[in-house]
C-alpha cells in the first residue's frame, strides 16, 4: 500500500485557488468616507504618541485628502516628505487593517503652505524683503550702513 504523492500537490493547489478567491473577494473592499478614515486615524496617532514617536505624529496630523480609495497626505516639506516614506509601508497595512479595504492606495503631497497669499519666508534674504515692503526706513538703513543679507 503505497500512496501516491501528487494528492497533497493537489491539495495545495486547491489551496492556492481559495487564497486566489480571498484576494478577490469583494468583502475585503468595504467602503469608507473620510469621516470614518479621519478617525482611524486618530487612533493610529494615538497609538504613536503612546510610542513616542513624535514626529510621526506630526506627519499623520496633516490635512488628508480622499479620491476614491487614494488617501493623500497633504505635506508641508521635504522632512515631513522623508518621515512620511519610512512609516508608509505600517500606517498602509494599519489602515488597510482598520478599513477593512485592501484596495487603498497611500500617497502624498507637498504643499507650500501660503499665508496672506504670500509665500512662507524661509531665508533672510526673504525676510528682509518681506520687512523692506512693509518699513521703508529699512531701505535707507541698509544703504547708509551697507548692511547685507547673507550672513
Amino acid at each position: 500500500m503505497v500512496q501516491e504523492k501528487p494528492q497533497p500537490e493537489v491539495q495545495q493547489t486547491e489551496l492556492k485557488k481559495e487564497d486566489e478567491k480571498v484576494s478577490l473577494n469583494p468583502q475585503l473592499a468595504e467602503e469608507f468616507d473620510l469621516q470614518k478614515l479621519n478617525s482611524i486615524l486618530q487612533e493610529i496617532i494615538f497609538t504613536y504618541k503612546e510610542q513616542h514617536k513624535n514626529l510621526e505624529t506630526t506627519v499623520l496630523k496633516q490635512p488628508v485628502e480622499l479620491t476614491g480609495e487614494t488617501i493623500t497626505f497633504k505635506l508641508n516639506g521635504e522632512i515631513q516628505q522623508d518621515i512620511f516614506q519610512k512609516i508608509k509601508p505600517e500606517v498602509f497595512q494599519l489602515l488597510r487593517r482598520k478599513l477593512n479595504n485592501y484596495s487603498i492606495h497611500l500617497d502624498s503631497v507637498i504643499v507650500e503652505e501660503v499665508i496672506d497669499g504670500k509665500k512662507k519666508l524661509y531665508t533672510s534674504t526673504d525676510k528682509l524683503q518681506y520687512l523692506k515692503g512693509k518699513s521703508p526706513a529699512l531701505i535707507e538703513l541698509q544703504k547708509r550702513f551697507g548692511l547685507e543679507t547673507d550672513f
